[in-house]
């Protein structure tokens, strides 16, 4: 007889453990970008890129960390996101953080861009 409620007891029950392993998540995530599977760069490492955009895959202990980093800015940003395998990811989710991170990216270029060109005038 289990100590839960019923109804917390129906969700966890129905909730499946990620089929994901650190590098297949990685590489799931880098097929869905459109990419070529990531490489190791380190013992425990990973890593891809897109035009604007570096990857950094590192496990831990209850999942995964991924740094994002554009390196084309004038000040380099990053931002970091914690997969964590007990709330069963979803690859394509992270994938539409990147892209998403990937176009703010491209967007603030060209105003930094547009903005340089008129103070030159």
């Amino acid at each position: 007889m289990s100590l839960l409620p019923s109804w917390l007891h129906s969700h966890l029950s129905a909730a499946a453990p990620s089929p994901y392993t650190f590098e297949s998540f990685a590489d799931e995530v880098a097929r869905l970008l459109g990419l070529p599977p990531t490489m190791r760069t380190g013992e425990f490492e990973r890593s891809s890129e897109t035009d604007h955009v570096w990857l950094l895959w590192k496990p831990d202990r209850y999942g995964a960390v991924l740094l994002m980093d554009r390196p084309e800015g004038e000040l380099r940003q990053a931002l970091v996101i914690k997969v964590i395998w007990h709330n069963s990811p979803d690859p394509a989710d992270v994938a539409a953080m990147v892209r998403a991170y990937e176009r703010r990216g491209r967007v603030q270029s060209l105003r930094t861009l547009l903005a340089r060109l008129l103070r030159r005038r």
